[in-house]
């Protein structure tokens, strides 16, 4: 998996991978903190402004889309405390 943060694109092995900027923004917080688990609470504040009045369940929507698009071993869930992608 190739993540290149300066032009929002991803690739895994060669290929392109479309995301949308919600899914590219979990995307990057959780590479940025690898090996550490971050809260559903940090990632909604990451990706939606205090204004947003969203469904509790959006952020597990978004991740099981990337699940979907760069393979369900990626990002690991951690009961009670968040989302992280391994070290």
């Amino acid at each position: 998996l190739v993540i290149d943060m300066a032009s929002r694109q991803v690739s895994r092995d060669g290929l392109p991978i479309e995301l949308t900027a919600r899914e590219f923004a979990i995307l990057e917080l959780l590479t940025r903190s690898r090996g550490a688990v971050v809260a559903r609470a940090t990632i909604y504040e990451h990706i939606y402004d205090d204004e947003t009045d969203v469904l509790s369940n959006v952020i597990d929507v978004h991740v099981a889309a990337l699940r979907r698009k760069l393979g369900a071993d990626l990002i690991r869930t951690r009961r009670g405390e968040g989302y992280l992608i391994d070290a």
